[in-house]
């Protein structure tokens, strides 16, 4: 995920991170100098809150990381989960 980040993020520039998640997304994207920003997912469905994932996007966000399953509550998404978001764009 390092290596893959690191090609494209640059400094100053934002990744979105779904929390929980795997311990090295959090680290990899700070030391690309870049920010994570967290979107929690929320309990017992580990569904994401499709307003505060519009508010994470901005003029330096540069990557999402999408891991499908996510670790550790092996939720998976669905292409229908992100039809309304900004992922979709």
């Amino acid at each position: 995920m390092i290596s893959s980040l690191m090609a494209i993020v640059n400094s100053g520039e934002e990744v979105i991170v779904f929390e929980p998640f795997y311990e090295n997304y959090g680290p990899d994207t700070i030391l690309c100098d870049a920010k994570p920003r967290f979107i929690t997912l929320h309990e017992p469905d580990w569904h994401f809150d499709e307003k505060e994932l519009t508010q994470a996007f901005n003029n330096k966000t540069k990557a999402i990381i999408i891991n499908t399953p996510i670790i550790p509550p092996a939720k998976f998404f669905h292409a229908r989960s992100y039809n309304s978001s900004p992922i979709s764009a």
